[in-house]
């Protein structure tokens, strides 16, 4: 979900040297580093996902070695690829037909990962998850689906994943909890979609998850579940990194119908789901 000119990834040599610098600095014998930011590392992750995910699932655990990923696109670069590569069992979920078919061709014959094509919305995602086999606890649940995320995480209360990350809108004022209406349809490739960091932020803190890491490219929020261990920044000190695809200043054109989000913070209390 990027402009048609951004380079192919965020560069794999500065999250090298980011890490690296981090690896330095607890040699000082300070323990964890509770900022997650110098974890970033790209192996087939879009950004620094994969080294985020790694330290979390060491700090938290995962005792299952399950994922579900949807808006999971060809399979290539995505944020549980690595976790299927390193055996994990999973389900990834793809609703477009091109890119469905690659991601099937990629995981035919391997069990442990399952490829389904569905357009998972808030009515359909959890009868998706149970068609599937979905244990009611996965490790990670990753969600990208370019428009409707909150509204999908906002309707799940059969599971309860470990670990969530979840695309936000780095474009819209973070301390704001502005979330796109439900039914606004597919995506138009402009930075009109999904929901701001603190919509999701609360939606979390609803749920029993606390914030651990926002990506330096200000696409993924990072989240664990409250009774998990793992020591991180408090969710009020992690940093509410704004748009920066790539780490090369890249953003989405602007909605040329400048359409209005729902505002939360308006209501007194949340729009009927």
């Amino acid at each position: 979900m990027y402009p048609p000119e951004a380079p192919a990834g965020t560069p794999r040599d500065q999250l090298l040297a980011l890490a690296e610098l981090t690896r330095r600095r607890a040699g000082d014998g300070s323990g964890d580093a509770p900022d997650l930011t110098g974890y970033e590392l790209r192996v087939l992750s879009q950004n620094g996902e994969d080294g985020v995910l790694d330290e979390i699932v060491r700090r938290s655990g995962a005792p299952g070695r399950s994922f579900v990923e949807f808006g999971a696109s060809d399979g290539v670069e995505s944020n549980c690829a690595l976790l299927a590569e390193l055996g994990w069992s999973g389900l990834f979920i793809e609703g477009d037909d091109d890119a469905f078919a690659r991601l099937a061709d990629r995981y035919a014959g391997r069990s442990p990962v399952i490829a389904a094509q569905a357009m998972v919305t808030p009515a359909n995602v959890e009868a998706l998850f149970a068609e599937h086999g979905v244990p009611d606890e996965p490790d990670v649940l990753s969600i990208d689906v370019d428009g409707s995320d909150y509204w999908i995480w906002d309707a799940m209360s059969a599971y309860r994943p470990r670990i969530v990350v979840i695309e936000y809108n780095g474009v819209l004022p973070p301390a704001r909890r502005l979330v796109q209406p439900r039914d606004t349809g597919p995506w138009r490739a402009t930075d009109f979609y999904g929901a701001s960091i603190e919509a999701l932020v609360a939606l979390g803190r609803e749920k029993g998850y606390r914030l651990v890491h926002c990506d330096l490219t200000g696409n993924n929020a990072f989240f664990v579940r409250d009774d998990l261990p793992g020591a991180y920044l408090a969710p009020d000190a992690v940093p509410r990194r704004r748009a920066n695809f790539w780490l090369a200043g890249h953003r989405h054109r602007p909605d040329p119908d400048a359409r209005s989000y729902v505002d939360l913070d308006a209501h007194a209390a949340r729009p009927d789901r």
